[in-house]
């Protein structure tokens, strides 16, 4: 194996896994898919003395693995039964509908669902309890849903946590509502501090998209990464306390809950959780390991993940920093930086970004058919003006008084961002790569880091690296 692979032995395993959900619908039956997974179990351990064939057999298993984990994923055939479904979501005003997600208890899943707008619609709130037919069809006429119901007596004990934390942010919201924001400054502070981006206007979607901002929207590691930095200064800095780690954890997670419990912020509270364990144990920890590990944790818990736009656009955006950045920082002396702080600064934002854009520019082209031009100048804009907007809600919900500063901050974010918007070429649209032009593109990629390393050798990235570092992605 190579000794990229060798430093990072949970990365093969997971594309492993990947691969196997990707592969499970053609699987002929679970049955079969796990006699083969246990035959394959047994011979792996059978081949102890030949290390190659042993490792190329553990990642069959894992393949297999993946298969069995993606049998879970079946299309579901659309029908007009009446379901009982608890609103989970803030309702978000259309054209002609009311959009809202749904939990269905009695099934363990949500779905997004369009109720006809009418006077009855508009009154539906959170946490509200409703009888509706046909809710996988997506939209839902006026005579296919009342309420009532016994959904709210069904949830289970963590999705009435989670029911708990959306009744809280529901409260900030109002408060947000209170600093009479314009509706744009109230959409994004609600998106990028709270997550719930109900209130975004297309016109608003689109400039943050042409300009390469829309990260900023989508709560990622980025926000996590400011919560984390919150938290451990709160702490004092006690990596290897228990109760400062059980802290950050259980304020890592609370936040998450508020936000919605997106895969990007699940993805970065969990590595922060095993970062915290292995910063009490004092064990070595790698940045890819603890990335890898997290992946494969949330596929095996819900194989549907992988299908997910911000699941594939956030793990995609670590990996490419967590691979890229060592080599972008070879080309300055060793040190260089450490006497240059304000040159450190522009160079990590230059080499973060690009590093990231490494990653997901191909995923963007082939979700969004879209790429901004402008993307390096955006982030100079935004990150800052993230991290500022993200500490100056939790200070105007302390001291209300504020607000006009922090809404001027978002105004001004809005303006600049308007403006780039409309420069000429700032986005690339019309792409739609295929599929395998798209691996083709990872290919070209890959080959490209691999021509990199060989010729600018580096040495793995430092175990001890902190995990604001991982978290820090603009994805």
């Amino acid at each position: 194996m190579s000794k990229c692979f060798d430093s990072t032995p949970l990365m093969m395993p997971t594309f492993s896994l990947i691969l196997g959900i990707i592969l499970a619908p053609l699987a002929t039956g679970e049955e079969a898919v796990y006699a083969a997974f246990v035959a394959c179990v047994v011979l792996s351990w059978l081949l102890w003395r030949w290390a190659f064939l042993q490792s190329v057999g553990v990642l069959v298993c894992f393949v297999l693995l993946g298969m069995l984990a993606g049998q879970r994923v079946k299309p579901r055939a659309l029908t007009d039964e009446v379901v009982e479904a608890v609103v989970f979501s803030e309702p978000a005003e259309k054209a002609k509908t009311m959009a809202v997600d749904l939990l269905l208890p009695s099934e363990g899943r949500q779905v997004r669902c369009y109720l006809w707008k009418d006077e009855r619609s508009r009154q539906v709130t959170l946490g509200r309890s409703l009888l509706v037919r046909g809710a996988d069809r997506g939209f839902v006429r006026s005579s296919d849903w009342q309420e009532g119901g016994q959904g709210l007596a069904k949830l289970t004990r963590v999705d009435c946590v989670r029911l708990w934390f959306l009744g809280f942010r529901h409260q900030l919201l109002n408060r947000y509502k209170a600093l009479q924001a314009d509706d744009d400054q109230y959409a994004i502070l609600a998106a990028m501090t709270l997550g719930d981006k109900s209130a975004l206007s297309a016109e608003l979607r689109e400039t943050y998209s042409v300009t390469g901002a829309s990260h900023v929207l989508a709560l990622s590691g980025m926000h996590m990464g400011i919560i984390f930095f919150l938290l451990y200064h709160l702490t004092l800095g006690r990596r290897h306390s228990w109760v400062s780690q059980v802290v950050i954890v259980l304020g890592i997670w609370a936040f998450a809950f508020l936000t919605g419990l997106s895969p990007s912020v699940v993805r970065s509270a969990t590595m922060i959780s095993v970062f915290s364990l292995f910063s009490v144990t004092g064990r070595r920890r790698s940045p890819i390991n603890l990335l890898c590990f997290t992946a494969m944790v949330m596929l095996l818990v819900n194989p549907a993940t992988l299908y997910d736009v911000g699941f594939q656009l956030s793990f995609t955006a670590v990996l490419s920093i967590l691979l890229w950045l060592p080599l972008i920082e070879r080309f300055l002396p060793e040190n260089y930086l450490a006497s240059h702080r304000v040159k450190a600064y522009f160079f990590g934002m230059v080499a973060v970004t690009l590093a990231a854009q490494m990653g997901v520019a191909p995923l963007i082209a082939y979700h969004f058919g879209r790429f901004s031009t402008y993307f390096l100048l955006t982030n100079f804009l935004v990150v800052p003006a993230a991290t500022i907007i993200l500490y100056g809600a939790l200070v105007v919900l302390i001291i209300p008084m504020l607000g006009p500063v922090l809404l001027t901050v978002v105004g001004l974010l809005n303006k600049a961002l308007g403006w780039l918007s409309q420069v000429p070429y700032a986005s690339i649209d019309g792409l739609h790569p295929s599929v395998l032009q798209i691996c083709l593109l990872y290919i070209g990629i890959i080959t490209l880091y691999r021509a990199v390393r060989i010729l600018a050798p580096l040495h793995d990235v430092h175990p001890a690296q902190d995990i604001v570092e991982i978290c820090n992605d603009h994805q």
